[in-house]
C-alpha cells in the first residue's frame, strides 16, 4: 500500500476517537481532575479505578497521536508538489492545535457544558483532513466515470459538515448563551437552528444518496457505496435505539464508532472523486 505512514495516521486517529467516546460514554472525563497532562498530580494514578485508567490512556494515547499527526503533516509536505495536498497538510495541524486546546481547556475548566461536543468536533474535521491527505498523496487513477460521482459527493459531503458544525455549535443551549448572550428559553433561536440543521440534513441526505446511487450505477466505487449504505443503516438503526432505551456504554459506543466508520469512507469517497480530477 502507498503512503503506509498516512494510513497509519488514520487508523491511529480512529483509535483516538474510539478511545474518546469510550471517555464521554463512561464519564471518566473528570477521572483525572483538572491536572494536565498529569492525573491527579501524579505521573502514575490509581490504575484500580478503570475511569482513571480510561482517562489517562486517552490523554497519553492523544499525546502520541499528536505527535504521529506532526511527521505525518512534515512528510506530507515534502513528498508532494500539489499545492491542495500542501494546504491540507497545514490544515491537519491547525486542527491539531485547535482540538488540543480544547481538549486541554476542558479539562482545566472542569468540562464545561459544550466543550466536550466542540473537542469531539474538531477531532472528527482533523480524521476528514487525514482522509483527504492520504488520497490526495496517491496517484489518481483516471477514471472518467468518478466525473459522475464527483459534484453529488462534493455538495452532499459539505452539507454533512455544516450540519455536523451547526449541530456540535447549538446541541447545549449554554454554549449559545455564551456565544450570542441569549437564554435557553429563547424558542425562536431553538426553531430556527434546529430547521437549518434539519435541511441540511436533508440536502446531505440527497446528494449522498444520489452519489450512491451513481456509483453504484456506473459501477464505480461500487464497493465502498454498498458498505456506505450498510452503515447508514446500522448507524440510523442505532441512534434510533440509543434515544429511546436506557444503554450500557458498550453500545453507546458501538453506535458512535458506527457513525465514525461512515463520515470516514464517506470522506475518503470524496477525496477520491476530487483527487483523481487532479491528476
Amino acid at each position: 500500500m502507498k503512503n503506509k505512514f498516512s494510513f497509519f495516521t488514520i487508523i491511529v486517529t480512529i483509535a483516538a476517537l474510539v478511545l474518546g467516546n469510550l471517555v464521554v460514554a463512561t464519564h471518566s472525563g473528570d477521572a483525572c481532575g483538572s491536572d494536565w497532562p498529569i492525573c491527579n498530580g501524579k505521573v502514575i494514578p490509581d490504575i484500580t479505578n478503570y475511569r482513571i485508567v480510561i482517562e489517562y490512556s486517552h490523554r497519553l494515547f492523544t499525546t502520541l497521536l499528536g505527535l504521529v499527526i506532526l511527521i505525518n503533516a512534515i512528510v506530507a509536505w515534502r513528498k508532494t508538489t500539489d499545492k491542495a495536498v500542501k494546504v491540507i497538510s497545514l490544515l491537519s495541524l491547525v486542527l491539531l492545535l485547535t482540538q488540543a486546546m480544547i481538549g486541554g481547556m476542558n479539562v482545566l475548566l472542569g468540562t464545561p457544558t459544550g466543550f466536550t461536543t466542540l473537542d469531539v468536533m474538531f477531532s472528527l474535521f482533523l480524521l476528514i483532513s487525514l482522509i483527504f491527505l492520504h488520497e490526495g498523496l496517491q496517484r489518481g487513477t483516471g477514471n472518467l466515470k468518478l466525473n459522475e460521482v464527483k459534484k453529488p459527493l462534493l455538495i452532499g459531503f459539505s452539507a454533512l459538515m455544516l450540519e455536523v458544525l451547526i449541530g456540535a455549535l447549538f446541541k447545549h443551549f449554554q454554549l449559545s448563551q455564551l456565544l450570542f448572550e441569549v437564554k435557553n428559553t429563547d424558542v425562536e433561536l431553538a426553531n430556527f437552528t434546529y430547521a437549518i440543521h434539519g435541511l441540511l440534513g436533508m440536502i446531505a441526505l440527497f446528494f449522498i444518496g444520489y452519489a450512491v446511487f451513481l456509483a453504484l450505477r456506473f459501477n464505480v466505487m461500487r464497493k465502498s457505496a454498498l458498505l456506505l449504505i450498510l452503515l447508514s443503516i446500522l448507524t440510523t438503526f442505532g441512534g434510533f435505539v440509543v434515544k429511546t432505551e436506557e444503554l450500557s456504554p458498550v453500545t453507546s459506543s458501538v453506535h458512535m464508532i458506527l457513525s465514525i466508520l461512515t463520515v470516514a469512507l464517506l470522506s475518503r469517497m470524496t477525496a477520491v472523486s476530487y483527487f483523481n480530477q487532479k491528476k
